[in-house]
């Protein structure tokens, strides 16, 4: 706590991006509150004595799921312990620009992709789908493959970030962020086929059902687009991007 403050005190921005992923708090919870519940009070309150402006990154996972699209003040029922821990960290934010006068704000990012996320693990489903094709296997699917994402080319999101950052009426704020594309897994695995795998006959592989997974997590995004953000890279050329990212990588 300490290092954070001291590195606040000579800070005029504070963009804070740490998180505990979805998959670690399925694995280790404790791991996850630590980092996002604990974390976010340490640089909040190691603020109190500066004059920096903050940006919290959040999730939509707060939300949880609903058949219309979500605006900022819909209803908080998160699935996960991941989506519980963050919206306590958007919670501890709230209360710290109201009674401290903080200057923060709160930003939801949506089903964030692009070149440099890791495709070796759990998370991260476009980077995970385009490394398995390339490397001529099958997308593995859980949870039935329906559910809706709403990708955002992580270049937008910094934006986004950015864009908060400089606008004074965001203080005291929360904004979701995504853009307007909204693909189901089933149709991400078969663009990665189509386009990429050296077999065009390939078949995805589907696996269990994961615990708390949200199949509709669909934002409104007036609010941020009120001030003047537009999501510019379109699905199809972020995926390209990311596609040639990660052949790079692979030496494809």
């Amino acid at each position: 706590q300490e290092t954070v403050k001291e590195l606040i005190q000579n800070a005029d921005f504070v963009f804070n991006e740490a998180a505990s992923k979805l998959v670690v708090s399925l694995k280790d919870p404790r791991t996850d509150v630590m980092t996002n519940v604990v974390g976010t009070f340490n640089v909040l309150e190691a603020a109190r004595d500066s004059d920096a402006r903050i940006v919290h990154a959040s999730t939509g996972s707060v939300f949880g799921s609903s058949e219309q699209p979500m605006p900022e003040n819909h209803a908080k029922n998160p699935s996960t312990i991941y989506g519980i821990s963050k919206l306590a960290g958007e919670k501890y934010c709230m209360h710290f620009a109201k009674e401290f006068g903080l200057k923060v704000s709160v930003l939801r990012y949506f089903h964030v992709y692009g070149p440099r996320q890791d495709y070796s693990g759990e998370a991260g489903v476009v980077s995970i789908f385009l490394s398995r094709v390339l490397n001529k296997k099958p997308p593995v699917i859980f949870s039935g493959g329906n559910q809706i994402r709403c990708f955002t080319y992580v270049a937008d999101d910094v934006d986004a970030t950015l864009l908060l950052a400089k606008e004074k009426k965001a203080i005291g704020e929360d904004y979701n962020v995504a853009s307007k594309a909204r693909v189901s897994i089933n149709e991400l695995a078969g663009m990665a086929i189509d386009k990429y795998a050296e077999d065009k006959s390939m078949k995805p592989i589907y696996g269990k059902a994961r615990s708390g997974e949200n199949m509709k997590p669909i934002p409104d995004t007036a609010k941020i687009e009120a001030l003047g953000f537009k999501a510019k890279l379109s699905f199809e050329k972020g995926l390209e991007l990311t596609k040639k990212w990660v052949a790079e990588q692979e030496g494809k």
